[in-house]
């Protein structure tokens, strides 16, 4: 199942308030979707509340913190009822930590888990049972390269997103079948300011070193659902390194820790 026209679609996204998150709801409104937004930051909330509804003007925006995993299904519920429904979940909402794993407190792995895990987790399992009665919808899942490399620095934040992964495939397969769908996004290096652009072939050829524009992305994952694609890495050449890091991951995490070593990954 794809989504082959956006008017009359109800979407939303989370940590919409800037970066990526800001750049989809935008991108999704000049579609025609009607566009849910949500995120801690009001102020930074409304500015891009104000511009979906220039092309969407019933889109909505939520103040909410997701890591407060009690209220999470209570809100989903609100959206549905405010919004009309939720035909696409875009769980976008997150934050990165870097540092030594050694370093790094126990605290600090679970606030990761909690935004970067368990709160996209709890939302889809609150938005599924409508779009499972009503037999159609969308889940996508913004996931990252730290998933697929594991990166040295990065210790608590890779074991957060590939958790995510690792639930959504398993998710995936068991309703594969049904009419829900899911799509998981693997970004790189994103450049997260709202006023730079770029050509679109950007996520398709990059070599991954140089920080693709957000609303590159944007566009990106709008194409990953029209065409109903599982898998989108972001650039697209990002998926051939992972194949071949899998190939000998010994090796790969070898070369990654001479990096780490030398500096190159701080």
């Amino acid at each position: 199942m794809t989504v082959k026209a956006w008017e009359n679609q109800r979407v939303l996204v989370t940590g919409a308030s800037s970066g990526i998150g800001a750049a989809i709801a935008r991108d999704l409104a000049a579609q025609g979707a009607t566009v849910g937004i949500c995120a801690r930051r009001t102020e930074l909330l409304d500015t891009v509340l104000d511009d979906c509804r220039k092309t969407a003007p019933a889109s909505r925006a939520w103040t909410i913190d997701l890591s407060d995993l009690d209220g999470l299904e209570a809100f989903v519920r609100r959206v549905e009822d405010e919004l009309g429904g939720i035909d696409v979940l875009v769980n976008n909402a997150g934050v990165t930590l870097g540092g030594d794993a050694l370093a790094t407190p126990l605290a600090a792995l679970e606030a990761q888990l909690r935004i970067n895990y368990l709160s996209p987790v709890q939302l889809t399992l609150a938005a599924l049972p409508a779009m499972r009665e009503r037999g159609s919808g969308h889940v996508v899942v913004i996931s990252s390269m730290a998933a697929r490399t594991s990166t040295p620095g990065e210790a608590a934040y890779a074991a957060a997103k590939s958790a995510l992964t690792s639930y959504f495939e398993a998710l995936a397969g068991e309703l594969w079948f049904e009419a829900v769908r899911f799509h998981l996004v693997y970004p790189a290096l994103i450049g997260l300011d709202p006023d730079v652009d770029g050509d679109d072939e950007l996520a398709e050829s990059s070599t991954g070193e140089a920080h693709i524009p957000a609303p590159v992305m944007a566009r990106a994952v709008r194409r990953q659902l029209e065409r109903g694609d599982f898998e989108l890495y972001v650039p697209r050449t990002m998926q051939d390194f992972v194949a071949r890091r899998s190939r000998n991951v010994t090796k790969a995490t070898e070369f990654m820790a001479s990096l780490y070593r030398d500096g190159t990954l701080h």
